[in-house]
């Protein structure tokens, strides 16, 4: 058409001639010469736009980048506050249609508060209001005394800055610090430059890859929800050693096929429950029920079946079980008999030297004066043993020696319980009796008082103490096997008593081993039938923990054990066998019933259904209902998972060093406010070096621009 703009020319030619472009006037303007600065180029670009890369250069700028890390986690208030203001701001002016409810009402609230100059972000000026410092604020002041951050002076120097600004927040909180630096500063800082160099440079592109870069590391490095719940759970006294030594009586229950789950090893080396409120949760819960039934499901066979083999290694069942008390008798006799003998072999000689002494005419008077002595005397002579004095006169030391015992006799044969003709009174006047004979020998013979003193110490020392002691109550004559073991093993000992313990059963293991063995496990095995009885309600899944309570509960009781097991052949190895067993035994006594605490269970399923995301995501969407199903889904799933980590870590043989990694945790730990500070920290890391680049691109189209004019 001949009205179309087509028809007109857009711009006046051109003429270029030697490297000098030509532009015709037009409109107004006067004909423009421009010079060529290259051949077909007539564009900045062919001047270098940032300086060489220096080595000296990036590591000034990293600590720069340092500075300014920790900078942003000093004004991580104020920057929370800003965002916050500028949030509401939003929300008050760009969806005024939104309900007055939740976090929008919060949002306008706040946005108005900030209008009134109340307490609004960091930059309040009302009397008496406190401004909190953002980041900028406080790099601000550093610059007074310091003067202005270093610039990067290219894009290899602006890395070393973002690389830099994420280490301070890598660096707070708990944990290993290469570890952290790796997965919480390399990482988002390296998503960081990545994503701006692909997206040419974009500060939101980058700002986002930051984030979710930091997220990642926090999350590989920092505990997961289960390590928080179980460090919550374990008591702060528990150590990594406690773990190793845990781990050990697992092994050792595993040699004897017992299973023993995390709580009850980690209760029974620290003597305090560990994890057992835990262990009882998993066990009535339907979701972890199925799996902690597998691991008890046995455990009355596992405990029947370790029993049974370390008492076999103690000792041998009896073919006569009822013959080991009669047994157990005769060798404490014999016991006593060679006491007895070796006393009086220590005597013998001086009774020799004193045998042939004489005693004068007038020194014999007195004895005949003696009440008695006649019918002693002839009571010598002519009894039983009247051959061994017949070569003897009347008034030697060794005929008197003789006299002296057989008034002895009838003292104590006037004060046996046995005899039915028992009297107090004779018995002192047979006492008088002797002690008179042996007064007179003691004058006249130093040797035959040497004599006497050492029976009379042999007695008081080796003797008398066996008679009182188990070896003369297992002498008696009514000697059952029940009553021997009673003897040995008694239901409440007398507190130091395994010493005599350790004696009586050496004194019958060294006449006949088997006996002693016998008797020992014939004492540990009625004690585990007893508590291994089936309950009503089927196996006894406490046998092991009664059974050890029973058998040496008190630690006298343990004692006594331990002394009468070492005093067995090869009795240190039978003990430290046993005590394995009975450690093994004790531990399954910290498992608590898991149907007790009825509210209390409740309040802790509802703690093991809460996780990081979770408990931030029902903070901000509590103030309204639309969010409750979404919630209490999330619940669930996260209580189902929790459930079933726990569950794995606490019966899993293999979880030591997961346990170790965990106590490592400082107690009490809020990583929250750490893991915020990261996340705004790597955000303005993101942007820092694209602000800087463009306001140095800014910069350098300002000198060209000003240049061609």
């Amino acid at each position: 058409m001949a009205d179309s703009w087509d028809d007109f020319p857009t711009s006046a030619p051109s003429q270029s001639t030697g490297g000098v472009t030509t532009i015709p006037a037009q409109d107004g303007h006067p004909t423009r010469v421009i010079m060529n600065m290259g051949a077909g180029d007539n564009s900045w670009d062919s001047f270098p736009t940032e300086k060489p890369t220096d080595p000296y250069g990036m590591a000034k700028q990293g600590a720069v980048g340092v500075a300014k890390g920790a900078i942003g986690l000093a004004g991580l208030p104020g920057d929370a506050a800003v965002l916050l203001k500028r949030g509401a701001d939003y929300i008050a002016e760009k969806l005024p249609s939104i309900p007055d409810t939740g976090i929008a009402k919060f949002l306008r609230d706040e946005s108005a508060r900030s209008q009134g100059g109340v307490a609004a972000g960091a930059h309040g000026d009302l009397p008496g209001t406190y401004e909190v410092p953002t980041s900028q604020d406080i790099q601000g002041a550093v610059e007074t005394v310091t003067g202005p951050f270093r610039k990067p002076q290219n894009q290899n120097e602006a890395d070393a800055e973002t690389v830099g600004e994420f280490l301070p927040a890598a660096l707070a909180g708990p944990g290993g610090i290469a570890r952290k630096v790796a997965t919480q500063a390399i990482v988002p800082a390296a998503a960081a430059i990545t994503a701006g160099r692909l997206s040419d440079q974009n500060p939101y592109v980058k700002a986002l890859a930051g984030f979710l870069g930091g997220v990642a590391g926090a999350a590989i490095s920092g505990p997961g929800t289960v390590d928080k719940l179980i460090r919550a759970k374990i008591p702060a006294s528990v150590t990594e050693q406690d773990i190793t030594r845990a781990g050990q009586l697992i092994e050792h229950a595993q040699t004897r096929g017992v299973t023993l789950t995390w709580p009850e090893a980690l209760s029974r080396v620290t003597g305090q429950p560990v994890l057992t409120d835990t262990q009882r949760i998993l066990e009535s819960h339907a979701q972890t029920r199925p799996q902690m039934q597998e691991v008890f499901s046995d455990r009355p066979a596992q405990i029947e079946r370790a029993a049974r083999q370390q008492f076999d290694q103690t000792g041998g069942i009896p073919a006569m079980p009822s013959t080991l008390g009669p047994q157990a008798r005769d060798l404490s006799n014999n016991t006593l008999t060679d006491v007895r003998q070796r006393i009086n072999q220590a005597a013998e000689p001086f009774y020799q030297n004193a045998e042939g002494v004489l005693l004068t005419p007038a020194e014999m008077s007195h004895v005949r004066s003696i009440p008695g002595w006649t019918e002693a005397r002839d009571a010598v002579r002519n009894g039983p043993n009247g051959w061994r004095v017949a070569n003897m006169p009347d008034n030697s030391v060794g005929f008197l020696n003789a006299v002296k015992k057989h008034f002895d006799n009838l003292a104590e044969n006037a004060a046996s319980r046995f005899n039915p003709e028992r009297n107090h009174e004779t018995q002192a006047t047979r006492e008088m009796q002797a002690s008179a004979v042996r007064q007179i020998a003691e004058v006249k013979s130093q040797d035959y008082q040497i004599a006497l003193d050492i029976g009379r110490q042999g007695r008081e020392q080796f003797l008398e103490p066996l008679m009182q002691g188990p070896i003369g109550r297992l002498a008696k004559k009514d000697m059952t096997t029940q009553k021997a073991i009673n003897v040995l093993f008694p239901e409440n000992p007398v507190p130091g008593t395994e010493g005599e313990i350790r004696n009586a059963v050496f004194q019958l293991a060294r006449q006949r081993p088997a006996v002693a063995e016998q008797l020992v496990r014939a004492h540990v095995e009625m004690v585990f039938n007893q508590a291994a009885r089936d309950l009503q309600g089927g196996a006894n899944q406490f046998a092991g923990a009664k059974f050890a309570a029973k058998l040496a509960g008190g630690a006298q009781q343990r004692e006594n054990l331990r002394a009468a097991i070492e005093a067995l052949p090869n009795g240190t190895a039978r003990w430290a066998g046993f005590e394995r067993l009975l450690d093994i035994m004790s531990a399954t006594g910290t498992r608590q019933p898991k149907g007790s605490l009825t509210a209390f269970n409740q309040l802790e399923v509802q703690s093991m259904s809460t996780g990081g995301l979770q408990a931030l995501a029902a903070k901000g969407a509590s103030p309204g209902k639309w969010m409750s199903f979404a919630n209490d889904a999330f619940k669930a799933w996260s209580l189902g998972r929790n459930l079933d980590q726990l569950a794995r870590i606490l019966t899993s043989p293999d979880s030591g060093q997961v346990l170790r990694n965990i106590v490592r945790i400082p107690p009490g730990s809020d990583r929250a406010l750490v893991m915020a500070g990261r996340i705004i920290a790597q955000a303005g890391a993101a942007t820092t070096e694209q602000r800087l680049k463009g306001s140095s691109q800014n910069q350098r189209g300002d000198v060209g621009r000003a240049n061609a004019q």
